[in-house]
């Protein structure tokens, strides 16, 4: 099975929340343990240190242009390996939209008004990736807010894509202390598919609503019938793959 996992974060290139360590502990799992092939991303943050986790740029899958509402927006795509594990990071870099010192805002505090666009962008951004590396996954897994884009366009611009036609969505949900809808003008402006469907909602509840199955962070593990991530790392694998496995063979979620 080949499993592709979109992230805000992975430990430790940044570890604000706890999906920084899921995203570092469970595709190692899967890998060791299930055999699964993974591919991990997260966007490449100003506060991610090049030097210190000795990022380099992928020559062959940077160069591309990802479309904006007003333009176009180039996007370098630069490797990681996790430390102590044989699993690598593609980190994808845009100095508008990720290089800031900060995920969702500055150091002050003060939220970057333009969250929804950066979550459209991060989407595009992922899936044109995997375009360009002829890597075909099973699984599609997003983690997180800003990554709550991905299960919508996998359902709609990119669900007759070659790569993608047979792929599964499934996302995990991060509660996030602020509000950032998508609005009426950024709809209109990425010409997104199904802007009704869109408008006044933020990327998590998008990201839910488009998913093939949704597991949940431990603060819902009390939910009887809810699938939850917790803080057993085999527990955690365990719950994955069934749920992969589910999904892969068309039982509802």
């Amino acid at each position: 099975m080949r499993v592709l996992f979109v992230s805000d974060e992975v430990a430790p290139f940044t570890n604000k929340s706890e999906v920084a360590t899921l995203v570092r502990t469970l595709p190692e799992s899967l890998h060791e343990n299930a055999g699964v092939e993974t591919r991990i991303m997260m966007p490449r943050y100003g506060i991610v240190s090049e030097r210190r986790n000795r990022l380099h740029e992928v020559i062959r899958l940077s160069g591309s242009e990802i479309s904006t509402g007003d333009g176009t927006e180039a996007l370098k795509v630069k490797v990681a390996s996790i430390p102590g594990i044989r699993l690598q990071v593609y980190f994808m870099d845009n100095v508008h939209m990720f290089k800031r010192r900060g995920i969702f805002a500055d150091k002050a505090g003060k939220l970057f008004p333009d969250n929804p666009e950066r979550a459209i962008f991060y989407a595009k951004a992922v899936l044109q990736t995997i375009s360009n590396l002829g890597w075909q996954p099973d699984v599609v897994h997003a983690f997180g807010w800003l990554s709550g884009m991905v299960p919508f366009l996998l359902k709609t611009d990119y669900a007759d894509h070659k790569l993608f036609a047979d792929a599964k969505v499934v996302y995990t949900p991060q509660k996030v202390e602020f509000e950032g809808p998508l609005d009426e003008k950024l709809i209109a402006d990425y010409e997104l598919t199904r802007g009704e469907d869109l408008k006044g909602k933020e990327p998590s509840e998008i990201g839910g609503t488009f998913a093939d199955a949704v597991i949940h962070l431990g603060s819902h593990d009390s939910e009887e019938g809810v699938d939850a991530f917790g803080e057993d790392a085999e527990a955690n694998m365990n719950l994955a793959s069934a749920v992969y496995e589910r999904v892969q063979s068309g039982v509802p979620a």
